[in-house]
């Protein structure tokens, strides 16, 4: 009698157990984020900042404690297939992030304060939902970065730039444009940023996507030169940045580049459990 009394228990257990695995790696499903609602994992809830606010948000500064999280052979709890944008998940690759209230698409410039280790990532996943923490880093960024071995970083976050309509919403094996990943040690955010432009244009050529020119927009290029030391390593930057793209310091664009970017239709986003 105890012993079938004790594999009914170990059943029920294992079927607990299965459960809450479920429950936990929720986050990480291929399902849709949708901005300005509030999700909650865990008992943990996150508010998905909306399109305007992300638009608010490009070029301020916030510093997170920022965590890393890999494919599901080496970490259960996260994803082996989509994520919540519905691009495939790269662990490999250092340009992809997981936030619980930034949308899908948005592009951020991320720098380690410890050792100057910056690199451009975007959020293509949800979560973490763990503690206070508001930023997930590929394993491959973590490493770019130099603090995959602590686990855990207080990192510079730059929004650089937010994500359209059609960017935010999941769509089954969508593939966002390219942005650099690491692009190298820098004394500031505002040094990585013009890092970052340099690298954009190298990148393509003359700002041929849609990314690259959001980030990469005549304000940024050419505000408050007088402000800034032209002397600088950062104004040195952005005057490759000028050249690249086709700017004179006034503004005035004199090399047009294309900026149409062929959009894909959108797929129907999956249901969420969402607490308005």
């Amino acid at each position: 009698m105890f012993r079938v009394v004790s594999k009914r228990f170990s059943r029920i257990s294992l079927a607990m157990a299965v459960a809450l695995t479920a429950l936990v790696t929720l986050p990480y499903t291929a399902s849709a984020k949708t901005p300005g609602k509030t999700y909650c994992f865990n008992g943990i809830c996150h508010r998905v900042n909306t399109l305007q606010e992300m638009s608010e948000l490009v070029g301020k500064d916030q510093t997170f404690k920022t965590s890393f999280y890999d494919d599901c052979k080496r970490d259960r709890f996260n994803p082996c297939g989509l994520t919540a944008s519905g691009e495939v998940f790269r662990p490999n690759d250092a340009d992809n992030a997981a936030s619980p209230i930034y949308p899908e698409g948005t592009v951020l410039l991320v720098r380690n304060p410890a050792n100057g280790q910056s690199a451009v990532v975007r959020v293509n996943n949800a979560g973490p939902y763990w503690a206070k923490r508001k930023l997930d880093v590929s394993r491959a960024t973590a490493e770019k970065l130099g603090f995959k071995k602590r686990g855990v970083a207080k990192l510079d976050v730059r929004v650089v730039a937010a994500p359209t309509k059609e960017e935010a919403r999941y769509k089954k094996n969508r593939h966002y444009d390219a942005v650099p990943g690491p692009i190298g040690s820098f004394a500031s955010l505002d040094a990585a940023a013009g890092g970052m432009m340099v690298t954009m244009a190298q990148m393509h050529g003359g700002a041929k996507n849609s990314t690259a020119l959001r980030i990469a927009s005549v304000d940024q290029l050419t505000a408050a030169p007088a402000a800034i030391d032209a002397n600088s390593p950062e104004e040195g930057l952005k005057a490759e940045a000028r050249r690249y793209y086709g700017i004179s310091p006034g503004g005035k664009r004199f090399a047009p580049a294309s900026m149409t970017a062929e959009i894909a239709p959108i797929h129907r986003a999956r249901q969420q459990n969402t607490v308005q």
